[in-house]
């Protein structure tokens, strides 16, 4: 069931519930120096704030989604904003490292909540002619809300990170409370009378597309989360500069990954093979990360291939979620399908910063590029095997 014409300030509303959520992904790179000070972490401890954020959406992606489809997407949305609020809440007043990855868990579940809800909306709200357009505004929710979040960091040595965690659950419930009572009621397909939870999730899985564009999605999640995650502390290490600096700088490069978000609707408009596109953009990112983290690489190059790599890796989020579409078996099935490509997503920031953190404590920051280069060389790969999946050109 398509709308007569796109509900662009919903869309708009739904898109914001993202940025909301992304701030609680871009809050920890910026606090990881603070937090690593006040528990005496290591790098490789440190990675799992990162990391665990992750685990029950890598475990139960696609379960959620067949939640969200029998439940409702503006339904669950909130929820999901109020979940993470309280997520935030616990991790700023409970004491101890057990403690601060026990609350990012439940930060993890309604993060999940919201972005599988948010673009099942943004589907039912949205005409097929403008989805992708649509699709590729709610691509942008993650690094536009990882730069705003990054730029609180000159206030943290006055704020203190738990004042961070604190404010963050403020507006989480403020945010929640708009959605609630603001976002408007979309049509809601037709759901099968035979429609069964296992059913669903098989039929996603057996459908041509999914589960390999669900594949592609931890690559580009690995990096993303590896390159944004550590590059405050990269920076700090290796340019001299405070935290305060390295949080902005840190910023910028989450905020030019808006780049390639935006350019996703006109590269598939020009009829551009949607393969093709995300091939390309892996074989960028993976010759920036082969020279971002060489001891050789003079900092100020180092920083520009960041740059580089977040901006072309930012045609893949749209790419993806875009084709949810277009790949699920029916429409009724989008918030599964979504769900399982944000599963493959979650895969992505927990193995990434896990993997990364591991081999730079052993290893030295070079390490990093052999593993990021061999998970980009991946995704090139796996983004030209979707030509078998047979829906596109």
């Amino acid at each position: 069931m398509n709308p007569e014409r796109t509900s662009w300030p919903a869309i708009l509303m739904a898109v914001g519930a993202g940025v909301a959520a992304a701030f609680q992904v871009g809050k920890a790179p910026i606090a990881l120096p603070f937090i690593r000070a006040e528990m005496g972490l290591d790098l490789s401890q440190a990675a799992w704030i990162l990391s665990i954020f992750a685990v029950m959406g890598a475990g139960v992606g696609a379960g959620m989604g067949t939640m969200v489809t029998r439940l409702g997407s503006r339904r669950l949305l909130p929820v999901g904003l109020f979940i993470l609020a309280l997520g935030s809440l616990a991790g700023g007043v409970l004491p101890g490292f057990p403690g601060l990855l026990a609350a990012r868990v439940v930060e993890g579940i309604g993060y999940m909540l919201v972005v599988i809800a948010a673009p099942a909306l943004i589907t039912l709200l949205s005409t097929p002619a403008q989805r992708q357009m649509a699709f590729g505004l709610w691509g942008a929710f993650m690094p536009f809300g990882m730069a705003v979040s990054m730029t609180a960091a000159p206030a943290l040595p006055l704020l203190g990170w738990r004042g961070l965690w604190l404010g963050m659950a403020g507006l989480l419930v403020a945010y929640g409370l708009l959605v609630h009572y603001r976002m408007p009621r979309p049509p809601r397909p037709p759901r099968p009378l035979e429609s069964h939870v296992l059913r669903d999730v098989a039929d996603t899985l057996k459908a041509p597309g999914p589960l390999l564009l669900a594949a592609t999605f931890i690559p580009y999640s690995a990096t993303y989360a590896a390159l944004t995650g550590f590059l405050p502390t990269l920076l700090i290490e290796r340019m001299g500069v405070t935290p305060g600096t390295a949080g902005l700088m840190a910023a910028g490069v989450a905020g030019v990954n808006i780049i390639g978000n935006v350019a996703t609707g006109p590269a598939l408009r020009l009829g551009l093979p949607r393969r093709k596109v995300m091939a390309a953009a892996f074989a960028v990112m993976m010759v920036g990360c082969l020279g971002i983290f060489p001891s050789e690489t003079p900092p100020s190059l180092a920083y520009g291939l960041c740059l580089l790599v977040s901006a072309c890796a930012g045609l893949l989020p749209g790419c993806i979620l875009g084709s949810a579409s277009i790949y699920a078996p029916r429409l009724t099935l989008v918030p599964v399908t979504l769900g399982l490509f944000m599963q493959g997503s979650n895969w992505g920031q927990l193995l990434g910063p896990v993997v990364v953190g591991a081999a730079v404590s052993a290893h030295g920051w070079p390490a990093a590029s052999l593993v990021l280069g061999t998970a980009t060389l991946g995704g090139v790969i796996l983004a030209l095997a979707l030509r078998r999946a047979g829906k596109e050109p």
